[in-house]
C-alpha cells in the first residue's frame, strides 16, 4: 500500500521549514568532470549532480556505460565523497584493475596476471599498496576529521532480485555511503510475472524513490532496447532505454552514449572520440550534446575543446 504525505505549502510553518531546508542543502554537488554537463545542472547552480538526484546512463552493449559509471564514481571519490558501486557485470577484481591503473603508476595491462609475474612480484605488491595509500590519504591533515578516501565495490553473486538491490542501497546509505552506482538494470533477476524489461522498470522506480527519500545521489546504467542497439547509425534517445516509460519519466536526468558518432584514433586506438547526449534534464536545459574523448588506457574522460570540434565525429 502506498503512503501519502500532505503539505499545505502556503502555511507559514511550512514556508519556514522550506527556508530552513535550503540552509541545510548540499553545498557541494558532484561535478561530473564535464563542464557542459555541470553547466546544465541549474538546480545546483551549474555545479553538478544534486545529492537527491536519480540519473540513468544509457547505451548500447559495449558502448562504454560501465566506464562512464566508473568515471563518475571516481569523480565522487576525488571530491571526498564515499561512493559505492553495486556491480552485476564487472567483477570486483576487474574494477580494482581499472581503478588501480587510474591512480598509480601501473598501467592496466601491467596488472594482468601474466605481466605481473615478470620481475620482482613482492616489490610490485608493496609499490602498488603504497601508491594506493597515497591516493587514499591525499588531502588528509591531522585533526581535520576527514576520513581516508573510499570506494566500495558490492559484487553480486549471480543475478540479484529487485528487493535485494533495494535492500543493499538502504544498507549502504546507513553505512554512510553518499553516492550509489548500479551496473546495470537489465542484469537483475526479475520476478516470474515480469519480463526483463518490466523488471528494469520496477528497479528504476524503486531507485528513484530511494534517491529522493534518502538524499543519496543514485546513478544506474541501462542497456538500450534491442532495436536501438542494433541501429548503430541511428542516434539513441531516452525512449530507446530497455524498459517501460518509467525508465525515462522517473529520472532527473538521462545521459546517453551516442554510438552513432564513435571514432577511434587511428594512431592511438585506445582513444575514442564520441558524444554524450543529456537527453532528459528536469534540473536545467535538455538536449545537450557533449563531445568527449575517452582514454581507455588511463581511464580518463574529458570534454573536447572548442578548437578540437572540427575533427569530432559527426561534425560537418
Amino acid at each position: 500500500m502506498t503512503d501519502f504525505s500532505y503539505t499545505p505549502i502556503l502555511k507559514r510553518n511550512e514556508v519556514l521549514d522550506y527556508g530552513g531546508s535550503l540552509m541545510a542543502a548540499n553545498p557541494k554537488p558532484l561535478s561530473t568532470g564535464f563542464e557542459s554537463w555541470d553547466r546544465a545542472c541549474s538546480e545546483t547552480a551549474e555545479c553538478g549532480l544534486g545529492d537527491w538526484w536519480y540519473v540513468i546512463l544509457g547505451g548500447a552493449s559495449n558502448s562504454g556505460k560501465t566506464q562512464l559509471l566508473r568515471w563518475l564514481a571516481r569523480q565522487a571519490c576525488d571530491q571526498d565523497y564515499t561512493p559505492a558501486i553495486i556491480t552485476m557485470e564487472v567483477s570486483a577484481a576487474g574494477l580494482q584493475r581499472h581503478y588501480y591503473s587510474d591512480i598509480t603508476s601501473f598501467g592496466y595491462y601491467d596488472l594482468m596476471p601474466n605481466r605481473w609475474m615478470e620481475g620482482d612480484t613482492i616489490e610490485k605488491v608493496k609499490k602498488l599498496a603504497n601508491e594506493v595509500d597515497v591516493y587514499s590519504q591525499r588531502g588528509i591533515a591531522e585533526g581535520t576529521g576527514i576520513l581516508p578516501r573510499d570506494i566500495l565495490v558490492v559484487e553480486a553473486e549471480g543475478r540479484p532480485s529487485i528487493d535485494e538491490i533495494e535492500h543493499e542501497a538502504y544498507r549502504l546509505k546507513e553505512a554512510g555511503y553518499t553516492h550509489i552506482f548500479i551496473d546495470h538494470a537489465q542484469l537483475i533477476k526479475a520476478p516470474q510475472r515480469m519480463s526483463i524489461s518490466e523488471g528494469a522498470e520496477e528497479l528504476s522506480e524503486r531507485m528513484r524513490i530511494f534517491a529522493h527519500s534518502q538524499k543519496v545521489c543514485t546513478v544506474m546504467a541501462s542497456q538500450l532496447n534491442r532495436s536501438a542497439s542494433a541501429q548503430r547509425h541511428e542516434r539513441p534517445t531516452m525512449f530507446s532505454l530497455w524498459g517501460g516509460t518509467a525508465m525515462e519519466s522517473n529520472s532527473n536526468q538521462v545521459c546517453l552514449l551516442d554510438h552513432s558518432r564513435n571514432e577511434r584514433d587511428p594512431q592511438r586506438p585506445h582513444l575514442l572520440r564520441t558524444w554524450l547526449l543529456l537527453d532528459k534534464n528536469r534540473e536545467g536545459p535538455a538536449k545537450v550534446e557533449i563531445p568527449v574523448e575517452v582514454d581507455f588506457k588511463r581511464g580518463q574522460w574529458r570534454e573536447a575543446r572548442d578548437d578540437e570540434l572540427p575533427a569530432w565525429p559527426g561534425v560537418k
